[in-house]
C-alpha cells in the first residue's frame, strides 16, 4: 500500500478574531494560491490515490479539495474526526486500512501528522523527526498491509520542491 500524508496549506493564524474556534480557520489565499502549485507537482509525479481520507476541518477539506482537483477530480474525498490533530494514531490507521485501497492520501495537521509517521515508520516505542511544512507531501509505503512500524519512507517532498516540480 502506499501512503500520501499532506499535511494542510497555509491557514489563518491562530488566534484571528474573525475565527474564534481553531476548527472553522479556513486556507488563506496564499495557501490556496502555493497548494494548487504544489498539487500541480504531484500531478507530474503521477500522484494517483485510490482516495483521499482528511480531518474536518475546513484548511484540511480545502486542502484535499485542491489536491483532489489537480490530480484526479473524480475521486472521493472521506473526511473523518480520526485525522484531527487529537486523534490516536492507531485510530487514523484504522481508518486507512478500511479503506481497502492500494493507495490513500491523508489530509491532516501538524503536530499529529508527523507523529504519524513516525508511527508508521518505527511503532509506538520508537520515534523518527519527520518535519513536514504547510503543504508537504510524504510518501509512506507498506510491502503489505499498513501496520505500525513497517513503512518505508520513500520520499518527503516539500512544498517549495512541489511547486518547482509543478513549473519545470
Amino acid at each position: 500500500m502506499d501512503l500520501y500524508i499532506v499535511r494542510h496549506a497555509i491557514a489563518v493564524e491562530r488566534g484571528d478574531p474573525a475565527y474564534p474556534w481553531d476548527d472553522d480557520r479556513p486556507l488563506t489565499p496564499e495557501g490556496i494560491h502555493k497548494f494548487r502549485l504544489a498539487a500541480r507537482g504531484l500531478e507530474k509525479l503521477d500522484v494517483r490515490p485510490d482516495h483521499i481520507l482528511s480531518s474536518p476541518l475546513i484548511r484540511a477539506r480545502q486542502t484535499a479539495e485542491i489536491l483532489r482537483d489537480a490530480i484526479s477530480p473524480q475521486l472521493d474525498i472521506t473526511y473523518t474526526p480520526k485525522l484531527k490533530p487529537d486523534s490516536d494514531y492507531g485510530d487514523a490507521l484504522g481508518a486507512v486500512a478500511a479503506l481497502g485501497a492500494k493507495s490513500v492520501a491523508v489530509v491532516g495537521h501538524e503536530p499529529h501528522l508527523s507523529g504519524f509517521a513516525s508511527y508508521l515508520l518505527c511503532g509506538p516505542r520508537q520515534s523518527a523527526s519527520v518535519v513536514l511544512r504547510k503543504g508537504a507531501t510524504a510518501l509512506v509505503r507498506f510491502p503489505a498491509e499498513p501496520a505500525p512500524g513497517l513503512g518505508f519512507l520513500e520520499w518527503l517532498l516539500q512544498p517549495s520542491v512541489l511547486r518547482r516540480i509543478a513549473g519545470s
